[in-house]
């Protein structure tokens, strides 16, 4: 104490004054440090709720749809040489597209549309580019909406198909088409690191269709094969679907067309279906049973990319459309073809229910309507029968009328004989005109 009472009486003032500012200077740095973590941190938390909000908006239309099963690190596996390209299997069952999603565009879009896919299990958008991918907002046919990384967070499936490629094929940098292709498999890879993620071929189009000046299979088949190097240098996966869609001319097969050249129509959806059915990825389980809870499509709430890259306009957006199913009338039986899912068999037993009744509601109609016939035609014939026994009681009467006159007739004649003698001759015109009237009162009365 005895120290520090001697080194205070050696201050001066002016040696005060700066201590002093010097520990305001350094109190006010901390405290600009501390606000500076504070925001940050605040930001991290709001970003991520909005994030959670974005993949949360909707969840109550969800309730039954069905679940993708999770990705794990004993379903992950590395592709070899051999395998990078999906083979074949024999007795594949559609169980397994219970453990897969799907991230694509419009033809992605046509999928779900057609009832190949489950809503939430494609990550899919109208004229989406992959460059575009990774940062746009999308919103489901149910209202939901995701990012990728939100989407990806949530549906950590075992496999991930990756359908994209063709807007934004007439790239005029191909450096771009290809970078920003690798930088979304590794954005995937990091969002999902048991996944296992699978290429899909770009499909074919028709050279002489709509989008001729925006894609032609000499880019599509020259960017298959950069996609292929992908797969094997990554050690994932890669899907040929233009093995089954391409014809031998080189085009996209005629009854795969959707009418424009580069969408396909409902029998192109599922030869894809069951070409991915089919090829599954070596060592994922197929078994249960896949069903698809169909969601219709609402036209003023779908989201589509337009300009160049796409191709899709004004001109050809009514069209377009059509195509992807979004119509006010569209159902899930619009598809040629379906695959094994409830909506099909909801749709005919909805009909044989609607023409159960419909036909019920006429033989109830036919049974109300035979009494109220039988009520008409009985107040007909009543007043018929009482017409006829009138009719036949007034000729019995008349008759009887006429026999009296003429019995009486007959009277007044004796007695005319009996008193005049041949003076009874000046009554007999007066008699024989009421004997002729009795006569004609019979006749009639016959």
């Amino acid at each position: 104490m005895r120290k520090l009472d001697n080194i205070m009486q050696h201050i001066g003032t002016k040696e005060l004054i700066a201590i002093s500012l010097g520990i305001v200077v350094i109190a006010f740095a901390i405290i600009l440090v501390m606000a500076y973590i504070g925001s940050v941190k605040n930001n991290s938390l709001s970003e991520n709720n909005g994030e959670n909000q974005i993949a949360n908006e909707g969840a109550s239309g969800d309730e039954d749809m069905p679940v993708v099963e999770m990705a794990s690190e004993e379903t992950k596996t590395e592709s070899t040489p051999d395998t990078t390209v999906l083979a074949k299997k024999e007795g594949a069952k559609e169980g397994y597209l219970n453990r897969c999603v799907f991230l694509g565009d419009s033809r992605t879009v046509a999928m779900v549309n057609y009832g190949f896919f489950n809503d939430d299990s494609a990550l899919a958008q109208i004229g989406i580019s992959h460059p575009a991918f990774a940062s746009n907002k999308f919103m489901n046919n149910a209202g939901k909406e995701y990012t990728m990384k939100s989407y990806l967070e949530s549906h950590q499936a075992q496999v991930i198909y990756i359908l994209l490629g063709v807007n934004g094929i007439n790239d005029s940098s191909e450096d771009h088409y290809k970078n920003t292709f690798i930088s979304l498999i590794d954005k995937v890879s990091e969002l999902a690191p048991n996944s296992n993620i699978v290429l899909v071929s770009i499909g074919p189009v028709d050279d002489n269709g709509r989008y001729k000046n925006y894609v032609q299979n000499a880019l599509i088949d020259k960017y298959n094969d950069f996609l292929l190097e992908i797969a094997k240098e990554k050690h994932i996966f890669y899907l040929n679907i233009s093995e089954v869609l391409k014809g031998s001319d080189g085009q996209v097969k005629s009854e795969y067309n959707g009418g424009d050249g580069l969408h396909y129509s409902g029998k192109g959806c599922e030869a894809i279906f069951n070409y991915i059915v089919e090829h599954p990825v070596p060592g994922i389980s197929d078994e249960g049973e896949y069903v698809v809870k169909y969601v219709k499509p609402d036209p003023n709430k779908v989201k589509v990319t337009t300009g160049d890259e796409s191709g899709i306009n004004e001109g050809n957006f009514g069209d377009l459309m059509d195509i992807m199913g979004i119509t006010e009338d569209q159902n899930a039986s619009d598809a040629s073809s379906q695959s094994s899912t409830v909506t099909e068999d909801e749709e005919a037993k909805k009909k044989e229910e609607e023409e159960k009744k419909k036909q019920e509601e006429e033989e109830d109609k036919n049974q109300e309507e035979e009494p109220k016939e039988e009520q008409k035609e009985e107040p007909k014939e009543e007043p018929k029968e009482e017409q006829e026994e009138e009719q036949v009681e007034e000729q019995v009467e008349e008759q009887q009328k006429a026999e009296e006159e003429a019995s009486n007739s007959g009277t007044t004649d004796n007695e005319g004989n009996d008193d005049n003698g041949s003076g009874g001759g000046n009554e007999a015109p007066t008699s024989q005109p009421e004997a002729s009237s009795g006569q004609t009162t019979e006749d009639n009365g016959d």
